[in-house]
Order: C-alpha cells, then sequence, then structure tokens
C-alpha cells in the first residue's frame, strides 16, 4: 500500500502531537530537552518497522523541501540588515570556517584508523565528512562518489540513520550539563502571535513567495550550491529587505517565529520517521570503533576550543552544542535540540542565523570538495 503526501503528511502531524503529549507526560524527556519531534518520529519509525514484516507500506516524503525552505525563510525574514552586517555575517562565517575545519579533521581521523585496520582509503572515508558531515547530500551516491561498490551503501546508510539519533541525544545531553556554565538570562522570550485572518494571509503569502524562490535553484540544476535550505535562507532575507526598505509592510517576528516553528517541526518528525531503522544493523564494527573516536574528539573539541572561542555565553552554548548535531548527525540532529532548548529556556537570535545556514547549506558546498582532497 503506498500513501500520497498528503496522507503522509497527516500520519506525521499526528505523530508529531502525539510526540508533545508523551513529552508533557514524562517528566524526563522535558527534563533533558528530549526533543518532541524525536520522539513521535521515532515512534512512527518503529510501527512502520514492525508492519513492513508483514505488509508493504510505502509513503511519500516529496513535501520535504518545502517545508525545509519554509523554515529557512523564516531565519532570514527575522533579521533587519543592520544586525546581519553587524553581527549575522561575522558569527556565521567564523562558525563556517570551524565547520571546515572539523571536515578536514574528519577525513584524516577516518583515513589513519583506516589504515591501522588495512582499509583502502575510500573505504575509510565512509566514517568521514561524507556520511558524517551537513545534510547527508551524498549519502546515497557515495559509493559511486568514493568508488565502491552499491553492497557498500547500506552500510552508508546505517551510519547516517545512526548518527541521526545518537548525535541529537548527546546534543541533547551536553546541553544540559553546561549550561550551568552560563547566563541563560539572556535568552529571548518570544511572544505568541496575535493574527487577524488577513494577516495570517499576509504571512502565508511571504512564506509561500520565499517558497517558491527558495526551490527555484534546484529546479534550475544547481542545487548542489543553492540546496531548499540556502534558497529559502536567501529569499527570507531578501523579502525582508525589500519589505523593510519599500515600507510597504511591516514583518513581526511572531507570526514568522510560529510558522517557522510549524516547518521546523514538519521536516524534523519527517527526518526522524523516514528512515529504515533495520539498515543500522549493516554497521560494521570498524564503522563503530571510528565512529566512537570521532565522537569523542568533537566533544572535546567543541567543550574545550569553541565553547571558548565563542566567550562562554548563551550563544556559545547553542552554537557547540549545534556543531554536534549537523557534525555527527544531520541538520535535524541540531534543529531538533535547538527547538527544543527554545520552547524551554527561550531563543538566542544570532545562533539561530549563523548554526542552521552553516549546518544545513553552506558546508554542504565545500564539503565534495573538501572529499575529493582525501580521494
Amino acid at each position: 500500500m503506498e500513501f500520497n503526501w498528503i496522507q503522509t503528511l497527516t500520519f506525521l502531524v499526528a505523530f508529531l502531537i502525539i510526540g508533545y503529549g508523551i513529552k508533557k507526560r514524562v517528566p524526563v524527556f522535558s527534563k533533558y530537552y528530549i526533543p518532541a519531534p524525536l520522539i513521535g518520529g521515532l515512534l512512527f519509525a518503529l510501527i512502520i518497522m514492525f508492519i513492513s514484516k508483514s505488509y508493504t507500506i510505502k509513503f511519500t516524503y516529496s513535501f520535504l523541501p518545502v517545508f525545509v525552505a519554509g523554515f529557512f525563510a523564516s531565519i532570514g525574514m527575522r533579521f533587519d540588515l543592520t544586525t546581519i552586517l553587524k553581527k549575522g555575517i561575522k558569527a556565521q562565517m567564523l562558525y563556517f570556517v570551524i565547520t571546515i575545519i572539523i571536515a578536514f579533521s574528519q577525513n584524516i581521523v577516518a583515513v589513519f584508523i583506516g589504515n591501522l585496520f588495512g582499509k583502502s582509503s575510500a573505504e575509510s572515508l565512509m566514517i568521514g565528512s561524507i556520511s558524517l558531515m551537513g545534510d547527508h547530500t551524498l549519502v546515497k551516491t557515495a559509493p559511486n562518489y568514493l568508488k565502491l561498490g552499491k553492497e557498500y551503501l547500506p552500510q552508508i546508510q546505517g551510519i547516517s540513520i545512526l548518527t541521526l539519533y545518537i548525535a541529537t541525544i548527546v546534543g541533547v545531553v551536553l546541553f544540559y550539563k553546561m549550561k550551568s556554565k552560563v547566563d541563560m538570562s539572556k535568552t529571548v522570550k518570544i511572544p505568541a502571535p496575535s493574527l487577524n485572518p488577513v494577516e495570517f494571509l499576509k504571512y502565508m503569502f511571504l512564506f509561500l513567495i520565499c517558497v517558491t524562490l527558495g526551490l527555484l535553484p534546484t529546479q534550475l540544476g544547481i542545487g548542489n550550491y543553492i540546496n531548499p535550505a540556502g534558497g529559502g535562507f536567501i529569499a527570507g532575507v531578501l523579502i525582508r529587505q525589500f519589505i523593510d526598505v519599500t515600507k510597504i509592510s511591516k514583518v513581526e517576528v511572531p507570526p514568522v517565529n510560529i510558522l517557522g516553528n510549524f516547518c521546523l517541526s514538519i521536516l524534523l518528525v519527517t527526518n526522524f520517521a523516514m528512515f529504515n531503522l533495520t539498515l543500522i544493523k549493516n554497521v560494521s564494527v570498524f564503522s563503530l570503533v571510528v565512529l566512537l573516536i570521532q565522537f569523542i574528539i568533537l566533544i572535546l573539541f567543541v567543550y574545550y576550543v569553541v565553547f571558548r572561542m565563542y566567550k562562554k555565553d548563551v550563544l556559545a552554548l547553542y552554537a557547540s552544542v549545534g556543531l554536534i548535531g549537523f557534525s555527527l548527525g544531520m541538520p535535524a540532529s541540531t534543529m531538533s535540540s535547538i527547538q527544543a532548548f527554545t520552547e524551554k529556556d527561550g531563543a538566542v537570535p544570532l545562533a539561530l542565523f549563523t548554526v542552521p545556514p552553516v549546518g544545513a547549506w553552506l558546508i554542504t558546498v565545500v564539503n565534495p570538495f573538501i572529499i575529493n582532497l582525501f580521494l
């Protein structure tokens, strides 16, 4: 049986609501910032895994790029040009450089350990930045990219799925342990929006424009450089600046925030729900050993370098934990964690401008070039 995109979306929204319901009723989940999309998405994936043993069932996730572009458009629309130029670009570019350094180190570690185990460079690089860093756009094509046989694909996919969940849990645990070191009173509590029907239509129209523009690069064949995340982000920035300059209207943060969070929640629960969990069994012992070492190195680097580089403030906390997510998981790991932190402790606007665009877009542009250097 195959479900179309609207039926699939209906199931996911239902499990997202279930995830929030479980989180509300299980205090330990709320205490340790376990994301509701993770709870609902994992429950969905487990149920489908058991059903699939007896019945063939397929879901359609073609709507995912729309919500990716929508969420990243909301990031762009939240900031005026002065804030972007004075603080945003500087923080974002520093974070980008840190991420590039991590991508290089991941491949160095993978190749070094692979040589100790007698693995080829291509086999070793499966546990490098190709399967760990960014939005994992290279995962499906990794065997061809690394000139390996297709029999390696299930293992690479298994690594990707395993790290998605582990990185999310490690991130929230690290946040819980490190939050006492910063002043959490500096976070921003964004008020709930008050929208009448016309205002709701206005913001929906803005989001639709941004999504339309954000998906154009992929449709034009340049998605390797501007994916839906990057396209949505750029469109959001441009639309916000156009409105500010022309003064034809006004963009308020609360309505943008709620629409952006809806898009984020859908893309998160989809990421946690859409993968076949049985592929995790294909991960080899060698891969598990390398993954463990990669995790240890990154956690130490984040705690002793990145956290201090950002002056141990609340931005440092969100940026450090976010780095764990997309450097050893997927952007969904990072964004689900940040969403959980924000829901309970408040937002850090500059972290939102810095972390997701780098983890889901900018690093994916340079990562293929970094991998080619090692090939």
